[in-house]
């Protein structure tokens, strides 16, 4: 499972843009933490520490929570992103508190 702790994230560091992506579809989801641990075979303990910035993740372990989520973590080259990031925008809601770049 990929439930292994990488490594904990400074105090100062930054919340992860993909870290509260999928912090907010879990709970328009309407998911516990617990749900989440659960159907991604992590420890609730993994996610909390995950959404509260406390955890520097593994790829596989956000790989398992995106997938539980409806979503699919992918690469696009820089030069793409502003399309990219056009496209989406067009076919999905604006996220709540999220300004498109």
């Amino acid at each position: 499972m990929p439930d292994s702790i990488s490594s904990p994230v400074p105090a100062t560091a930054t919340p992860d843009p993909l870290v509260a992506t999928l912090a907010q579809a879990r709970k328009r989801l309407l998911l516990t933490q617990a749900d989440l641990a659960a159907q991604a075979g992590l420890s609730r303990m993994t996610v909390q520490r995950l959404e509260s910035n406390g955890l520097d993740p593994r790829l596989s372990t956000l790989h398992e929570m995106a997938r539980v989520l409806g979503y699919e973590l992918l690469a696009i080259p820089q030069a793409a992103h502003a399309d990219v990031h056009a496209a989406l925008a067009r076919h999905l809601p604006p996220a709540a508190g999220h300004t498109p770049p």
